[in-house]
């Protein structure tokens, strides 16, 4: 018997929020072994349940799965490091758990993390990455891959040619 080891994730806030925006969060929890959340994150979303009630609740559906494990960072030394990098907040405790659990990816959409990933020494995923994997591996199909990309589209939070190339994806496919 042949057992494949699927990679460890740390998500961010920002990532987190579009996948419950698409429906997408339980979904893309399916794609790794463990999907972990640092603390502070954990609490950004859940500070958006007066806005997005429907949205918080699927995240604490969640969480209370296990599909999420909401992590606190136990080395302070790594927090350090990620604000030495001017990153704060719940991405500087999504990169310093990243870096104390030795995770496979950080799932971000954060352009400040996103352009210093180099010197982060971090393995990068974005929302529309994410999501073209579920498509990809099967996880969901086209009719809720092209509803994802809409509502994805509506945040106005990515470029025309993320969501061009997001298209085609369904084009080519």
């Amino acid at each position: 018997m042949h057992i494949v080891l699927r990679m460890i994730v740390v998500k961010d806030a920002m990532m987190v929020i579009h996948l419950l925006k698409t429906g997408l969060l339980e979904a893309s929890c399916t794609l790794y072994r463990r999907v972990m959340l640092p603390a502070q994150v954990y609490e950004e979303v859940m500070r958006g349940g007066d806005r997005y009630p429907v949205e918080v609740s699927q995240f604490t559906t969640a969480v209370t799965k296990g599909l999420l494990v909401v992590k606190r960072i136990k080395n302070a030394r790594f927090l350090h490091q990620a604000h030495q990098y001017n990153i704060s907040g719940g991405e500087a405790e999504a990169v310093a758990l990243y870096w104390e659990e030795h995770a496979d990816l950080l799932a971000t959409d954060d352009d400040n993390v996103r352009k210093k990933r180099v010197a982060l020494g971090v393995r990068l995923i974005g929302t529309p990455a994410l999501v073209v994997s579920l498509l990809r591996k099967r996880k969901i199909d086209k009719g809720r891959y092209v509803s994802a990309v809409k509502t994805l589209k509506q945040t106005g939070w990515f470029s025309s040619t993320v969501y061009d190339a997001m298209r085609r994806e369904v084009q080519d496919g």
